[in-house]
């Protein structure tokens, strides 16, 4: 079976596909498929994110921004991650970065240190604003997540703080279709996330003032808070 004109063709065996001359198991296909597909909506959605944040830090009149989880240009040559640093760039064109924090180096074009979420190294009020886009989900369990919320809440005057949906489709960081469902699959993926939320467990994490946009199937929620 193949297409005439068309890089891809299917072989005799069924499992077996060829993608530009090359044969490449229908797993494997679909696992890229499913990834380019992610990567895609990615910039999309991060981009729509990145207007949503712009407006809402003008309507704020913000002054300064702290970035939580701040990444740079060390991870451009890496097709699975040059999406990682689309928001943080443009916030820095617009306004003023006073700190970028990540626990792992980042090649950014504004201050940068290394430091924990859950204990950052500043004062009370430090910032203005301060921005974690897809941190939350990283920093550990419930305890974790709810003093890194706690920190950002001491440290700036407003903040907004964004992570995958649990019962989205498909898992973001692994690009796998529902198996992140099962408790057991997560456990097995805790170097990809620690923590995937739902929108109940997000809402319980954040100050009683804090509006949560998102519904049940959104593949993102938002989290925005003025104090």
């Amino acid at each position: 079976m193949g297409y005439v004109g068309n890089a891809l063709t299917v072989s005799n065996t069924a499992d077996i596909f060829r993608e530009r001359g090359q044969a490449v198991p229908l797993a494997e296909l679909v696992r890229k498929t499913v990834r380019r597909a992610v990567l895609a909506y990615s910039l999309y959605n991060r981009r729509k994110k990145t207007h949503f944040i712009l407006r809402f830090l003008a309507e704020q009149g913000v002054r300064d921004v702290l970035l939580v989880g701040a990444t740079g240009d060390e991870n451009g040559e890496n097709p699975n991650l040059a999406n990682s640093g689309v928001i943080e760039k443009c916030i820095a064109e617009h306004y003023p970065v006073r700190m970028g924090i990540n626990i792992e180096p980042a090649i950014t074009t504004y201050p940068f240190m290394i430091a924990d979420a859950r204990a950052l190294p500043f004062a009370d009020d430090y910032v203005d604003f301060a921005l974690a886009n897809a941190i939350i989900e990283h920093v550990g369990q419930e305890c974790d997540q709810r003093r890194m919320v706690e920190e950002m809440t001491r440290v700036a005057r407003t903040w907004i703080i964004t992570t995958p949906n649990k019962w989205f489709p498909v898992e973001s960081h692994t690009s796998t279709l529902f198996l992140h469902w099962i408790p057991a699959w997560r456990k097995d993926h805790e170097k990809d996330f620690t923590r995937l939320l739902s929108r109940r467990e997000f809402r319980a994490l954040l100050p009683r003032t804090a509006k949560l946009s998102g519904g049940l199937l959104s593949p993102t929620f938002t989290a925005c808070y003025v104090r």
